[in-house]
């Protein structure tokens, strides 16, 4: 059973009051919501019969038509709709736009940015070793966050790489060149073979990237995961929490599926990542 019965018709008349023209698309076995030529919304259910290939040609599908479809999760809809809308209105072209030009950089700290990224952001704040926004008349308009340098032995001796970890623009909001520019003044402060990072497919194309120079380099597998019923968290198998992988150690009786599904939670999947690089 699914976590809200009424989830779907929920995002349609939500979506609905500032996209008047959206209408359904009812291809079984699939729910999509047209939001206008080029931008569609499959609404994923967490009961469902789908396996990550037939999603990720579904998507390959539109792409080929010259549109773009993203696979929204019911639980991603319940625990994080704020940031569902911000991504669909910008999608959408419904944003205010900044031009980079308008708008100062500054370095913020970890508690900062979390505060910024968990408001903003569809994956929420995530660890990082340098933070920089952008500001207008000292109002945080957008954040990034990255890794620290990396020596990547396997392309050479002195070769350093980094990682673009997450960036988000505040609701309402896009900033023209505001990603470009951090990026410039972050690699201004390490000496950098290249820039790496990750495009969700559930989300994104890659557009963004291409557009900044990035060069595609390989597509991460499609990953397993679980969500509480309860509390909406998504957890990977790995970073499960301690007590149910203890207590599922403790019995004998049933498989790990199972007894997690007795405890509440539900097994989910995502349809993997777009590695990017940016070479200097």
């Amino acid at each position: 059973m699914g976590l809200n019965p009424f989830w779907q018709e929920d995002v349609f008349l939500t979506v609905q009051a500032f996209q008047h023209d959206i209408k359904w698309l009812h291809p079984a076995p699939y729910c999509i919501l047209q939001c206008n030529g080029q931008f569609f919304i499959h609404l994923v259910s967490l009961t469902n019969q789908f396996e990550p290939e037939e999603l990720i040609a579904l998507q390959l599908q539109y792409q080929q038509e010259g549109k773009q479809l993203v696979h929204l999760w019911e639980d991603v809809w319940l625990a994080r709709r704020a940031q569902v809308l911000m991504r669909i209105k910008s999608f959408l072209g419904l944003n205010q736009t900044y031009h980079g030009r308008q708008v100062q950089i500054v370095e913020i700290d970890s508690k900062t940015a979390q505060r910024f990224l968990d408001a903003h952001h569809l994956q929420g704040y995530i660890n990082a070793k340098y933070h920089y926004g952008l500001t207008y008349h000292d109002e945080l308009l957008a954040v990034a966050s990255f890794s620290g340098a990396r020596a990547m032995k396997s392309k050479g001796a002195d070769y350093q790489s980094a990682e673009l970890v997450r960036f988000a623009s505040a609701n309402g909001l896009t900033i023209a060149g505001g990603l470009s520019k951090l990026i410039k003044h972050f690699t201004k402060q390490l000496q950098l073979n290249d820039l790496m990072t990750y495009a969700d497919r559930d989300w994104s194309l890659g557009k963004g990237y291409d557009k900044l120079g990035f060069s595609y380099a390989n597509e991460t597998e499609p990953a397993y995961l679980y969500v509480h019923s309860s509390t909406l968290v998504r957890y990977f198998p790995h970073r499960l929490p301690a007590k149910i992988l203890l207590d599922f150690e403790a019995q004998k009786d049933i498989n790990l599926d199972d007894f997690l599904a007795f405890h509440g939670y539900v097994k989910l999947f995502n349809t993997g990542n777009l590695k990017y690089y940016l070479y200097f």
